[in-house]
């Protein structure tokens, strides 16, 4: 009680910057140049790993994505051991059940 009420009294200005922050004209990268290196190498793979296994491994269906079984964190999303060709549908259904995909192996535990 006591605590609210002296925060209700108490007014605060807002913060002011003496000195503009400086700019360097250098923008940052959206990725890093590892990363931007493992993604190109991912998009290769993702293109030949859905060109020999084109049905869905849930359903049969045409499959259109990668599903990564363990995850896409550092190495593991060039990681073809854990890579899985499934359709959208199957997709968002295992990442929306993870107890029946983790039952069935659509998702390792990392």
């Amino acid at each position: 009680m006591l605590c609210s009420a002296f925060n209700d009294r108490m007014k605060r200005s807002p913060l002011k910057r003496k000195t503009p922050l400086k700019r360097t004209g250098r923008k940052l990268r959206p990725v890093s140049k590892k990363r931007a290196k493992q993604n190109k190498l991912y998009s290769e793979l993702r293109k030949v790993y859905l060109e020999e296994n084109p049905a869905c491994e849930v359903c049969g269906k045409g499959a259109t994505q990668i599903h990564h079984k363990r995850g896409r964190i550092h190495d593991r999303l060039n990681d073809t051991a854990f890579f899985m060709a499934v359709c959208f549908e199957c997709h968002h259904w295992i990442h929306h059940n993870p107890q029946i995909a983790y039952a069935k192996d659509y998702l390792v535990k990392q």
